[in-house]
């Protein structure tokens, strides 16, 4: 509200100019260098056994990625419309309805907690993935719950691309 009221006065422009530049500045690199994307991975939790709602289902472990911590820029989900296999060989969910993600970092804090599947897809944000402020985590600390089961089996897999770089 200040910054705006300033920038009204005629005589302040040139005092608030360089500030108002500086912000605007910050707030596009700092959106800019979330879109650059430095390194990814499809990863996906398994849905073994009959599927059940309220069962914590794990990230799978990605051997090259099992021994980093990895700081976590975004993330997409796919559906069977999107990729209808995993490289794995599993089938993805046909569904993108009743599953929630959660994100866990390194000190085990659930820092996104039971977002819904629906929200990471791309194609149902206009193309954008889903930006995160950068956090370190574990990728086998982090799972999906189902809160319904209809349209999902057994073998099944809920895919994400992982958006990240290394520590």
């Amino acid at each position: 509200m200040s910054v705006f009221f300033i920038v009204q006065k005629k005589s302040a422009w040139r005092f608030a100019r360089p500030f108002f530049c500086y912000i605007c500045y910050v707030y596009i690199q700092q959106t800019m260098n979330n879109l650059i994307i430095k390194r990814s991975q499809i990863v996906e939790a398994v849905i073994n056994g009959t599927p059940a709602t309220g069962v914590r289902y794990y990230f799978t472990d990605v051997p090259n990625l099992a021994a980093n911590n990895l700081r976590l820029f975004g993330l997409e989900g796919f559906s069977t419309a999107q990729l209808a296999t995993t490289p794995t060989g599993y089938t993805c969910v046909s569904t993108t309805t009743g599953i929630v993600v959660t994100l866990r970092d390194t000190n085990k804090v659930e820092f996104l907690y039971q977002m819904p599947f629906y929200t990471t897809i791309r194609a149902n944000n206009y193309g954008a993935y889903t930006i995160l402020q950068p956090r370190t985590i574990n990728l086998t600390d982090c799972y999906v719950t189902l809160t319904n089961t209809t349209g999902i089996s057994s073998g099944n897999s809920v895919a994400f691309n992982l958006y990240y770089d290394l520590v």
